[in-house]
C-alpha cells in the first residue's frame, strides 16, 4: 500500500545511497585498488547525500518534500 505523501525521487536517492553503502562494505581494505575505488565511493555517496537533504528541504516546487514531513511527524 503507497502512502499518499510517499516520494518517489526521495526513494531512489535512498535506493542509490544503500547501493553505494554495499559496495563500500565489499571492498577489501587492504587493497590499493579498493583503496582508490572506495574515495571513488564516497564521493558519490556525498554528492547523494547532498541531493538528497536538497530534496527534503526545496524539492517540491520550494517546498519540503511531504515524505520527510510525514516521517518527522510520526518519529516525534
Amino acid at each position: 500500500m503507497k502512502s499518499e505523501n510517499s516520494c518517489r525521487v526521495q526513494a531512489d536517492l535512498i535506493s542509490q545511497l544503500t547501493v553505494l553503502n554495499s559496495k563500500l562494505n565489499a571492498l577489501s581494505p587492504h587493497w590499493v585498488r579498493s583503496e582508490q575505488k572506495r574515495e571513488e565511493i564516497q564521493q558519490q555517496r556525498q554528492t547523494l547525500q547532498v541531493e538528497l537533504k536538497q530534496h527534503r528541504t526545496k524539492g517540491h516546487d520550494g517546498n519540503r518534500c511531504p515524505s520527510f514531513e510525514r516521517r518527522l511527524t510520526v518519529s516525534r
